[in-house]
């Protein structure tokens, strides 16, 4: 059975199950929470997120440009640290929402 990145861990697949049933401008606040975090770490972004943005877009994080790249850099992050993000993004939506 094919399950999405974000499905592999249950942590990561409840803060975007949560991000999703946010509304547009918490998803927006919390896009921004995810990328101030990320900016500490040192990892590689496989795809220039210019390139990211050129296909067709079907999924519910691309109709936000700033959603999209922090869902991007979430999931090109390495596997413990999207963990932790994780759980700093259902706290920040409980706290925010």
């Amino acid at each position: 059975m094919f399950k999405r990145w974000y499905d592999i861990d249950p942590a990561v697949s409840a803060a975007i199950k949560r991000l999703e049933d946010s509304p547009e401008q918490l998803q927006v606040r919390c896009a921004d929470f995810i990328i101030d975090k990320l900016r500490d770490y040192d990892f590689d972004v496989k795809m220039s997120l210019d390139d990211q943005y050129q296909y067709i877009m079907q999924r519910w994080y691309d109709k936000n440009i700033k959603v999209s790249h922090a869902i991007e850099y979430l999931k090109q992050s390495p596997t413990q640290v999207r963990k932790e993000l994780a759980l700093g993004i259902i706290d920040y939506i409980k706290a925010n929402g």
